[in-house]
């Protein structure tokens, strides 16, 4: 397997994504965007694994974290996303000689939103769509949404950042909670490295005001579709929000006993989820998924 690390421009807003590409020819293409705070490396595992079984890997950061240009003038609305990321896959192919090709997308968080409008724009360009533990709403009582608009608001999230992030206890606290595990120490300076920034204060402001923002038509959109939801999550709790049920009752649905990250703690399991689920979506199995032989038995 071969990797490499690319950034790219778009109208002057930096990005940052890396490729993994398989030693035979390449079967299969899979985007995989990370969620707010996470970046394209907790794919590395994944990515390398599926890459062994013939996929192109893609793994994205979304504007404004991991290595990409954060600040107040990055934008967080899930339309320019989803055209930012189709202009990631558009490069990927220029420099591979390809014609448009079909992609199976994979969203995490709040990415999920991002998949869902890349979906309105290419549809013709989208094999499958799998969701991981995604987040469509902001999980907060709808006077407090209001109040973090306010210049107030802003001082509050400033407050958040300054205990939650910048300092190292708090820091450690909360990716604990987020992993639902122990986190290398080496992995926990790069998350660090990654948030601390002069402009991730203002990059969540805008997350909260535009990041959640989606069109009623893109959760009607069509094909293989399948959410994946951790038992153990701590931070947006062990069941599938109704919601989100509501707005997707055709998906394929699976629960792991994972916490929030399980793309980057239960790699191995995802693996086993995803070998099935591409056969299901290219026509070449009958059942959509078929439960991972060790069936987490290490839990």
């Amino acid at each position: 397997m071969r990797t490499e690390e690319i950034r790219l421009s778009f109208q002057g807003l930096r990005v940052r994504f890396r490729v993994f590409t398989p030693d035979a020819q390449a079967t299969r293409r899979v985007l995989m965007v990370s969620s707010p705070l996470a970046d394209a490396d907790a794919w590395t595992e994944l990515a390398g694994m599926l890459a062994a079984n013939g996929c192109l890997c893609v793994a994205a950061e979304l504007p404004g974290y991991g290595a990409s240009a954060c600040g107040a003038g990055v934008f967080q609305d899930n339309d320019t996303r989803a055209q930012i990321l189709w202009g990631i896959l558009d490069e990927v192919e220029r420099r591979r000689g390809e014609k448009q090709c079909v992609w199976h997308l994979i969203g995490h968080g709040s990415a999920a939103a991002a998949i869902m409008m890349m979906t309105l724009y290419q549809a013709d360009s989208v094999k499958s769509r799998v969701l991981i533990s995604p987040v469509f709403d902001r999980f907060m009582p709808y006077p407090l949404q209001l109040l973090l608009e306010t210049p107030f608001g802003k001082k509050l999230i400033d407050l958040w950042f300054r205990k939650k992030i910048l300092d190292r206890r708090g820091f450690a606290i909360l990716v604990r909670r987020v992993y639902g595990a122990r986190v290398s120490k080496a992995r926990m300076e790069a998350l660090r490295r990654s948030i601390c920034r002069r402009g991730m204060p203002d990059t969540l402001a805008r997350l909260m005001r535009e990041g959640y923002r989606l069109p009623e038509n893109a959760y009607q959109s069509k094909g293989p579709l399948m959410l994946i939801w951790g038992t153990n999550d701590r931070i947006f709790g062990g069941q599938l929000p109704a919601r989100v049920k509501k707005r997707l009752p055709d998906a394929e649905t699976h629960m792991l006993r994972a916490a929030h990250m399980s793309m980057e703690t239960d790699a191995d399991i995802l693996n086993d989820y995803l070998r099935g689920w591409f056969l299901f979506s290219e026509g070449q199995e009958k059942w959509p998924v078929k439960k991972p032989a060790a069936s987490q038995k290490k839990r």
